[in-house]
């Protein structure tokens, strides 16, 4: 029988001797959940869901494609799963994926995975991320689709001297104060704003010279956001900016749509308020690019603070959400001439945006007049709202807006923009063409020659190093020399020549 105090003893010492390791493990598990959280916000700041959501909206399932000059690229699956995911990288992969943008197996990734940016990525949040990514579900299948370019973009390895050419171009700013240094990590790293607002160069990298002022995105234009007070966002308040990246509205003037507001839905809302304060704080301190073409401010700062004070007029259709609002146009048989600029706007546009244009701001659906897609030089993003309509939401309530695409054809969206822009955005006249609609609508971009003939440019190149080939085999054919046997040449000297009659 053991005595008490033995026991008591024993247990005592047991406690002390595993107390320590049990601490350990809580404060594993502890700090494991923070990386996690911090991961899952590293995430939402890098977008990945945008691109890495499966076509079901399955979480980080893969299949999407981006659309690009050469082709679409389909984004793969990173969920967890071993199989077909990121389950088993480690951290050294991802921060290869990340930084060099090639895989384990060493293939290599096209730019449309933004590795470019993602390159200055901090070690840390590379962990966080890694962390992330493994507590999210598994995805146990491939996308069904797979990137497919057209020769020569198809071999992969011409990465290497892309990469070579394009990578670590860009020198940030130095001498910004913490909140503009941070805001140039999220602007230019974990947000890669430049992916979509700085124009690219002949071989389809950044053109830094012309940094985030703007450039063709498919359908759409992502906008100047330098600090330039009629092109860009310099006329904006950093409050203001940062409720956009929120709500995806600033007051009566901005409304995101196309790729912005996709970037709203899956990433900026869920930035904290210090870090959207200061993407605005390093934004209004990027040396400004204006655009010639741009005549009048595209923000009018008179004309929205008067529209915030304007009295709101509700109609019967703040109740309509979504695709319904299209049916709540007035009737044809309603508009003595159905076809004419005035009448598209009266059935397809007034019941959200009014007959004056101003929209309905309590009910969030925007006002024409003072909006920055209307005031803008550039019809493309006015054409493309038309046609594509706004799918996303940011943190508002705001309805969406249908497109019209499907019911109206492109003389009639050519005719209702050039409305819109005269009688709202304050131009004297507006020449949309049928001919730019079909264009915009098409999606496709302008591209240098050297990517627009690259095909046949590698085709002439096989045929010339595959004739150079031929010709140096055959010159050192003609050059070799002719290895004379001597006996055989001492027997025909033995004999005597041969005589006419032998001939």
């Amino acid at each position: 029988m053991h005595h008490p105090v033995f026991l008591a003893a024993g247990l005592a010492l047991t406690w002390g001797l595993s107390a320590p390791l049990f601490a350990a493990e809580q404060l594993d598990s502890s700090q494991s959940a923070s990386l996690v959280e911090q991961g899952q916000y590293i995430a939402k700041a890098a977008d990945c869901l945008a691109c890495h959501v499966g076509p079901d909206g399955t979480p980080y399932a893969g299949g999407k494609p981006t659309a690009t000059p050469m082709g679409d690229i389909i984004a793969p699956n990173i969920s967890s799963s071993k199989k077909y995911g990121i389950g088993d990288y480690s951290v050294k992969d991802l921060t290869r994926v990340l930084r060099d943008g090639k895989t384990p197996s060493g293939r290599h990734l096209y730019p449309a995975m933004p590795y470019p940016a993602y390159r200055g990525m901090t070690d840390e949040d590379i962990k966080s991320l890694h962390a992330y990514l493994k507590t999210t579900a598994a995805v146990e299948q491939k996308p069904s689709a797979k990137t497919d370019l057209k020769f020569p973009f198809s071999m992969r390895w011409l990465m290497i001297g892309w990469n070579a050419k394009n990578l670590d171009n860009y020198q940030a700013p130095q001498g910004l104060d913490d909140q503009a240094a941070r805001g140039q990590y999220l602007v230019d790293h974990l947000g890669h704003c430049g992916t979509c607002h700085t124009p690219r160069n002949s071989m389809m990298g950044s053109d830094y010279d012309q940094y985030l002022g703007g450039a063709q995105l498919g359908n759409w234009f992502a906008p100047n956001i330098t600090s330039d007070q009629k092109s860009g966002i310099g006329a904006w308040s950093e409050q203001q900016l940062a409720d956009y990246f929120k709500t995806g509205q600033m007051g009566y003037a901005a409304q995101a749509a196309g790729p912005m507001a996709e970037a709203v839905h899956y990433s900026l809302q869920y930035l904290n308020e210090e870090d959207r304060l200061a993407i605005a704080a390093y934004l209004k301190s990027v040396p400004a690019i204006a655009d010639d073409a741009q005549q009048q401010p595209v923000l009018d700062t008179r004309i929205n603070e008067t529209l915030l004070h304007r009295e709101p007029k509700v109609t019967q259709v703040t109740r309509y959400e979504e695709r319904e609002l299209a049916q709540q146009g007035l009737k044809q048989e309603d508009i003595s001439d159905p076809d004419s600029a005035n009448g598209l706007y009266a059935q397809y546009c007034a019941s959200c945006h009014g007959d004056e244009g101003y929209g309905q701001t309590t009910s969030f659906y925007a006002s024409l007049v003072g909006n920055t897609t209307v005031r803008s030089a550039n019809p493309r993003n006015l054409v493309a709202v038309i046609l594509k309509g706004v799918e996303f939401r940011g943190a508002t309530p705001k309805p969406l807006m249908p497109g019209f695409e499907d019911k109206l054809n492109h003389q009639q969206i050519a005719t209702l923009a050039n409305y819109v822009r005269t009688e709202f955005g304050a131009y004297s006249n507006s020449e949309i063409s049928t001919d730019d609609v079909a264009y915009i609508a098409s999606g496709k971009q302008k591209v240098s020659a050297l990517i627009r003939y690259a095909p046949l440019l590698a085709w002439l190149g096989i045929i010339l190093v595959a004739v150079i080939i031929i010709a140096g085999v055959w010159y050192w054919r003609r050059r070799r020399p002719v290895r004379v046997n001597p006996t055989v040449s001492q027997t025909n000297l033995d004999q005597p020549p041969h005589n006419r009659s032998d001939l």
